[in-house]
């Protein structure tokens, strides 16, 4: 993934705490809180020292070992996702329970361990369920336990590296305007499924209604109408780029239900909590390259790395827009 401009350029206008306060206003106001004012004078520096302590974490990526990179990528996130609530949620953090992970790991790894191979399981409160909540209105994850594996097909850059080495089908690109979407009708072929049964399949992990477009179909595509209009931060079961292209997986086993940006933090926190805690195994696998993981670490935490701050500035850019039209 390409960025067409240093993403840490949009931290630069709210260095100016007249113009944050007014956007932290604008935002609580829009949301009904009636002492938007005041709450917005109490977030404006708690709201710049996120940004500018998430940029600090990401800027020392770039100069840091590999094996200390998914501390600080994990711990960067953080920060700009306290930031993204912090525009949605004037009294972030409430109460303790928000300030957990939100997600733990397997304490003990097996012998042979793989780490494609590993899962993270949900807990019921912390920062990642109100994130969710807060950001996608995703109250309880259809899912408790996540794979690394399945985790990681949700960012399409990835997929390149699973073609190489495992051998996979690369995803399908999709052509998206407005309400509709075109895609190949080989997709139908790959899951085996009929026109009604896809529509209602990728309803299911999108959380919006999908219905076929007949008049729009041939013998090499068809169409399909939605609810509302796919957004780069929330276009779930579609892949993302960072370009404003979307792809569709050519397996339906990869479709879930969480956006990727939640992929992300999943797959962060397993990555930091090894290198932290799984010592052994981190140092062996930069000395002799067990199985298929390094290349599936190193080219992820470099996509991260990248990705991450743009798809969290995006929602942070969504929540400024919508509160300005209000």
């Amino acid at each position: 993934m390409k960025l067409q401009n240093n993403i840490w350029n949009k931290v630069l206008p709210f260095r100016s705490t007249n113009y944050t306060q007014l956007i932290l206003k604008s935002c609580y106001e829009a949301k009904g809180f009636k002492d938007g004012e005041v709450l917005a004078f109490q977030n404006t520096y708690p709201f710049i020292y996120y940004l500018e302590h998430g940029e600090k974490y990401f800027s020392q990526v770039q100069t840091s070992p590999i094996e200390i990179k998914p501390v600080l990528l994990f711990y960067g996130m953080v920060q700009l996702m306290k930031a993204c609530l912090l525009l949605s949620d004037p009294h972030y953090p409430e109460t303790s329970q928000v300030l957990a992970h939100g997600v733990t790991t397997r304490k003990r790894k097996k012998s042979q361990y793989i780490f494609l191979d590993d899962e993270v399981k949900i807990q019921k409160n912390g920062l990642l369920t109100h994130f969710s909540n807060k950001m996608f209105h995703v109250k309880h994850f259809s899912s408790e336990k996540y794979k690394m594996r399945l985790l990681l097909r949700q960012v399409w850059e990835v997929h390149s590296l699973f073609t190489q080495i495992e051998w996979k089908k690369n995803p399908f690109l999709v052509q998206i305007s407005h309400k509709a979407v075109k895609l190949p009708n080989k997709i139908l072929d790959e899951y085996q499924f009929g026109l009604s049964s896809f529509c209602s399949y990728i309803s299911e992990r999108s959380k919006q209604s999908f219905k076929p477009i007949l008049e729009h179909q041939t013998n090499d595509h068809f169409s399909i109408s939605m609810d509302t209009c796919i957004s780069s931060i929330q276009c779930h079961p579609f892949l993302y780029d960072g370009n404003e292209n979307y792809y569709l997986s050519p397996y339906k086993s990869d479709l879930l239900d969480i956006p990727e940006v939640i992929a992300h933090y999943l797959i962060l926190y397993n990555l930091s909590m090894i290198c932290r805690y799984e010592t052994e195994w981190w140092g062996e696998l930069f000395h002799h390259y067990p199985e298929h993981d390094y290349p599936f670490i190193y080219d992820f935490l470099s996509i991260a790395t990248d990705k991450v701050p743009l798809l969290l500035f995006l929602l942070i850019d969504k929540q400024i827009a919508n509160a300005s039209k209000t």
